[in-house]
């Protein structure tokens, strides 16, 4: 009997023939079920997690075990527009980068030792809820062009398993900082020649400091760069708690891209979010209205990871010559996209307004409102 590691049963599970007609089976977002097309055969996902557990960052070099994606039966692309590499099954025909539309890409040969997913997200929305996602979107919003609103259907809406790492830590901060407090205190003042009375601002300076302890858990950072950080973090978060050991049947029919960030590497930018968040929560700590001289400093330590692979939809589309990306969160359907603007809709808003001053001023200026 073969187990779960053996290469010949990741091949055999990912031909994934239907026990009912023999046809191909592919993983349904619209049931999140293991389906045929065919015959209509349905066979649910396994939701078992006790293969996802933390691995120790110190030894992380010792946690690489062949992942090839030719044993996943697909194959490794390289879009020579934007860079990204990512994987399809090997039997699809035409190929269209998801990241920024591209048809440049190029068959790529791998030699390479992956560290094993331990944890997998499959699609929740549908292709067809992702397209009634985008047309809702596309149509919201005043200050953009009335013909962007005519765009109903999306053809390049591509749904990618990305790889990410998640990071945990246990953090120790020292910190210290002026905390200032505002206080008023009346003072006499000329205006136009009269003496009167005002209230001025004043700040009270407090040196403090302090220590903080705290234990960060899932610190996600992406491990490829067909998105960016910063891009990602606008459709978070994901429901992590549903994460279930990775089963390569899951990503057959379904695109995915390869990471090209090092565990290690990965850690550096969890790092710099977990400062970011030490700082702020330090920052709490210290108080005040306002604060100056804030330093932290801090220190890690039982570092853990994971590689899990999380949905995400994607889509690019041009206007007027210019390209724009939409993504969608593929668990939870939550967006972010960029659109164009119409400047001919803000100037006629600001003629409007200004409008309205002037007749305002014209109106009292007549004593209307006198």
């Amino acid at each position: 009997m073969l187990s779960n590691e053996d290469p010949q049963y990741i091949e055999s599970s990912v031909e994934l023939p239907c026990p009912s007609c023999g046809s191909r089976l592919h993983y349904a977002a619209e049931n999140q079920k293991i389906s045929c097309e065919y015959c209509g055969y349905k066979e649910e996902v396994d939701k078992a997690n006790d293969k996802v557990v933390e691995k120790s960052l110190h030894n992380a070099v010792d946690q690489v075990a062949d992942f090839t994606p030719e044993e996943k039966g697909k194959k490794v692309y390289d879009c020579d527009n934007c860079g990204a590499n990512f994987m399809v099954d090997s039997d699809q025909v035409k190929i269209n980068c998801g990241f920024c539309g591209s048809t440049k890409v190029n068959v790529q040969a791998y030699d390479h030792q992956y560290i094993e997913p331990s944890g997998i997200i499959p699609f929740y929305i549908s292709r067809f809820e992702g397209d009634k996602i985008f047309k809702k979107w596309i149509r919201s919003g005043w200050f953009h062009p009335n013909k962007l609103k005519r765009l109903d259907e999306v053809e390049q809406l591509h749904g990618v398993y990305l790889p990410f790492w998640t990071y945990d830590a246990k953090a120790e901060a020292q910190w210290s900082g002026e905390a200032g407090h505002y206080y008023y205190e009346t003072v006499r003042v000329r205006v136009n020649g009269k003496m009167t009375t005002q209230q001025v601002r004043k700040t009270r300076w407090t040196h403090r400091s302090g220590r903080l302890n705290h234990f960060f858990d899932d610190i996600l950072v992406v491990a490829a760069d067909g998105l960016n950080q910063k891009d990602v973090e606008r459709i978070l978060p994901f429901r992590l708690s549903e994460v279930v050991n990775f089963d390569p049947r899951l990503m057959v029919g379904w695109e995915a891209e390869i990471y090209n960030l090092e565990v290690d590497d990965g850690y550096g930018k969890a790092e710099q979010i977990m400062n970011y968040k030490l700082r702020n929560m330090c920052s709490a700590q210290l108080g005040g209205d306002t604060q100056r001289n804030l330093h932290v400093q801090s220190q890690k330590s039982a570092q853990t990871f994971k590689h899990i692979i999380l949905p995400i939809w994607l889509c690019s589309y041009h206007y007027n010559n210019k390209l724009y990306h939409f993504t969608i969160n593929g668990q939870t359907g939550k967006v972010y996209g960029k659109k164009p603007i119409s400047w001919w809709k803000i100037a006629g808003l600001i003629l409007i307004i200004a409008l309205f001053i002037f007749g305002v001023w014209y109106l009292r200026e007549s004593g209307v409102f006198s």
